[in-house]
């Protein structure tokens, strides 16, 4: 990683002059730390640089969406080599690119840290909001590295010469507490949501949402601090307290705003920002809703490639009047003819052909469109996720108190369009369940709410479950599945053993840092 990391400390890829959102972008091409970091926009345009691996396209923009996050909500679709495959080894090139977007983040951020004080004259909160947010950036990409590779080098200080030493794996509590450490200060830095009116920046709540993620992750495997439960609540609570976010009235709503690139910053906390098709002007583009999309031939209409599928177990994990089955599992799909594609429903038995319906195309603005590149936002964090996250550590605190049960109901009311404030007989959670249970209601609710959003894998491996579940899936694949999709689909499942719980160290890194060691099994 030396060499790498100390030629991204002599060049700033990214900038922005631009105090609105990230994309607003203009190249600063190539410059020094020395004549550099002095003004406003200088520090903007060196933030936009952190921001801007969040979407690179082995992070957010498709790897981080689909094929390597592989979960019990999804198959790829007769897929049977590559990353696609769920084949993966330290020589994988994606892999090698998404640990090097993720240093590069973190060594960008350490270049402004390292270097923000230089700018003298921008006054002291300008500086510290935006020292807020490399701080933020610099924990979540160590987050994602840790939560994929495990012990991986903690580098906090921007590479100055070649010859420095390459760091060895640093103890994953280690991490951790770092972790914790920066996004606590980064919540006294950074600004509240309502400042920006939009959410791709990090703001105060996004840091004490991220903070409840940590803390669970931290009390599940590999740590198993239990203790953290009490601080996931803490932080949870704080976002619901806050009065600053809630539900959006209708499921669909979230992701046709995400389609049409509309903030809404009360249901999403954070989001990356995507823009356009990538053609022409500098803009950051992703591939959500066509390689991740529903089967579609016709680029006018929106191409969707035929990967992304849904599980059984995902479909039927909705109950009877459950509205986000429909908008998250794709009932239908295009039927091409030549130059015309016909929206054509699936049969009620054909579970396994569907894919996943949450970004749909045909509600892009920015036309005409490409057949790869779309300008909708991921999402990061939404407020049902928060709700859900303080449920569990309500229920592991407390057992299933009222605040915990009000906290899943209004989840599911909103899932069964229902008032999130009225009691509803048919979407309300059984009353009475055992602290047992109702934590598996939990889990449930989160494959239900927050399908094909990236975090089913994590929860899976932060419950300790992932291979169990994962060599049950693919027992139900060769079960149940019709035989065009199964060789495919039950080899993928098969490939989560107790290895799979962490990627291998990739050969980009063991090329250059003799101190490293490969994690057990690869």
């Amino acid at each position: 990683m030396k060499t790498v990391l100390f030629y991204i400390a002599m060049v700033l890829a990214l900038g922005a002059t631009s105090c609105s959102k990230i994309l607003d972008t203009t190249p600063q091409d190539f410059v020094s730390p020395v004549n550099y970091y002095n003004t406003e926009s200088e520090l903007e345009s060196a933030l936009a640089g952190v921001y801007d691996r969040l979407g690179d396209n082995r992070v957010y923009a498709q790897g981080m969406a689909c094929y390597m996050v592989f979960s019990d909500e999804f198959f790829m679709k007769n897929q049977m080599s590559g990353m696609n495959a769920n084949i993966v080894d330290a020589s994988t090139l994606e892999l090698n690119r998404h640990w090097e977007a993720l240093y590069t983040g973190i060594e960008r951020a350490n270049m402004l840290l390292d270097n923000i004080d230089k700018a003298v004259q921008v006054n002291e909160t300008k500086r510290n909001e935006i020292k807020g947010q490399a701080l933020f950036l610099r924990a979540y990409y160590y987050f994602l590295l840790t939560d994929e590779f495990g012990a991986v080098p903690l580098k906090l200080k921007s590479t100055k010469t070649p010859e420095e030493e390459p760091l060895p794996g640093t103890p994953v509590k280690d991490i951790y507490e770092r972790i914790v450490a920066d996004m606590k200060q980064a919540e006294t830095l950074v600004k509240s949501v309502a400042d920006y009116g939009y959410n791709t920046r990090i703001t105060k709540t996004t840091v004490q949402g991220i903070l409840a993620r940590v803390y669970l992750t931290m009390a599940g495997f590999p740590l198993n601090d239990v203790a953290k439960y009490a601080d996931a609540r803490i932080y949870a609570d704080k976002v619901i307290k806050s009065g600053l976010h809630d539900l959006s009235p209708d499921f669909s709503l979230i992701y046709i705003n995400h389609v049409k690139e509309v903030f809404d910053i009360k249901e999403n906390l954070w989001e990356v920002e995507f823009k356009g098709t990538g053609q022409g002007e500098i803009q950051e583009a992703g591939t959500i809703g066509s390689y991740n999309g529903i089967t579609c031939g016709i680029i006018e209409i929106g191409y969707g490639y035929d990967y992304v599928h849904a599980t059984a177990k995902l479909y039927n994990a909705y109950g009877a009047g459950d509205l986000r089955r429909d908008w998250t599992v794709a009932p239908f799909r295009y039927v091409t003819s030549g130059q015309t594609a016909t929206k054509t429903n699936w049969a009620a038995d054909q579970i396994y052909e569907r894919s996943n319906g949450k970004w749909r195309r045909e509600y892009e603005l920015v036309l005409p469109r490409n057949q790869n590149m779309t300008g909708t936002n991921w999402p990061l964090l939404r407020y049902s996720d928060v709700l859900l996250m303080f449920a569990e550590a309500e229920n592991y605190l407390n057992g299933p108190s009222a605040d915990a049960y009000d906290a899943v109901n209004k989840v599911r009311r909103r899932g069964y369009g229902k008032s999130i404030t009225t009691p509803d007989a048919v979407a309300d959670a059984p009353a009475g369940l055992a602290q047992q249970d109702f934590n598996e209601l939990i889990r449930n609710e989160r494959l239900r709410e927050l399908a094909f959003e990236g975090l089913r894998k994590h929860d899976l491996v932060r419950w300790g479950i992932y291979p169990t579940v994962m060599q049950a899936q693919a027992r139900e694949y060769q079960t149940n599945m019709p035989v065009a999709l199964r060789d495919a689909a039950v080899a993928q499942a098969q490939r989560v053993t107790d290895r799979a719980v962490l990627f291998p160290i990739p050969n980009s890194e063991l090329a250059v840092n003799p101190n490293i060691r490969q994690n057990t099994g690869w």
